[in-house]
């Protein structure tokens, strides 16, 4: 219990973090309560086509007479379903090379070295794009698959490097004295050291992945989702391109403005995660606050 109050309470006093943590609350809440609550109705209504925000439809209609605030409430369960799976894999899949590098040693770290070393200096979407060409992505999990399988390099060479760090300390030494098995030591000792970090690496994992599930999906490389906002900001784009009114470049901002305000809670959120999930991060933090305060008075 003291735990989740300190969590809260440093949250708290990051006012960015704070921010970001409400706004993702207000998402996640709209992906799982608002999609049961919320109705959707796909079908077309061309006599109410392009109508602006009122009571009946809080944010417009589409090109088909669709309510946006309808498709944006259950595009949301989508558009986080598939950011936070392709993070999920991506985590997993650093932490497991980063470890197996800083354990193993030898051959083994050069080649996981190696290969993220060339992953984090060539651009990511592009092969993304490739592989997506190549290999037609049929299914959500393949799509987050595909997200994650190049974008895990630099956490496993942070994960490998506080590995190398860590594997000199004294706890851990007595570990391999007592025969504990690498697996132990891996989980036990060496993980709970690195949650807070993984943590705030998770969530700007998520952050990346809908970024590159949205361009993937506007180009149709991944699975077709009628009310995943990329679509409804694809067909927005269409409309409004074709020169016929002008109507559809409001409802390309309403798409628009949700990516944006869920990628500034992620990243805002993001930014104090690491310091209310670690003690010493904190009681830094909490330091030099005090400091602050005492320095006017002792001036």
């Amino acid at each position: 219990m003291n735990t989740i109050k300190s969590f809260f309470k440093t949250m708290y006093q990051n006012k960015q973090a704070f921010v970001g943590m409400i706004i993702l609350i207000f998402f996640i809440l709209t992906a799982t309560v608002g999609t049961k609550v919320v109705p959707l109705d796909l079908g077309t209504d061309f006599e109410n086509r392009y109508q602006m925000p009122s009571l009946s439809h809080p944010l417009g209609t589409d090109y088909v007479g669709n309510d946006l605030f309808q498709q944006i409430v259950h595009g949301t369960k989508s558009v986080l379903y598939i950011g936070l799976l392709a993070s999920l894999f991506t985590v997993a899949l650093g932490f497991f090379l980063g470890a197996l590098a800083g354990f193993a040693g030898g051959v083994v770290d050069r080649i996981i070295s190696l290969v993220a070393q060339i992953l984090i200096s060539v651009p990511i979407f592009p092969i993304q794009l490739i592989i997506a060409v190549v290999f037609p992505i049929k299914s959500t999990v393949m799509l987050a698959v595909v997200l994650a399988i190049l974008s895990w390099a630099q956490l496993a060479r942070n994960v490998r490097s506080t590995i190398l760090s860590l594997k000199q300390r004294e706890f851990v030494l007595v570990d391999r004295i007592m025969g504990m098995p690498q697996w132990y030591i891996i989980f036990k000792e060496i993980l709970p050291n690195v949650t807070s970090y993984l943590a705030s690496t998770f969530v700007l994992n998520t952050n990346a992945a809908i970024a590159s599930s949205v361009a993937l999906m506007m180009l149709g490389m991944a699975p077709y989702d009628v009310t995943h906002w990329s679509i409804i900001l694809s067909n927005a784009t269409a409309q409004a391109a074709s020169g016929m009114n002008t109507a559809g470049i409001f409802n390309m901002l309403v798409p628009t403005l949700a990516f944006v305000l869920l990628q500034m809670s992620l990243i805002f959120f993001a930014n104090g995660l690491d310091e209310a999930l670690n003690p010493r991060l904190r009681s830094a933090a909490s330091a030099k606050k005090n400091k602050r305060r005492i320095s006017p008075n002792a001036a």
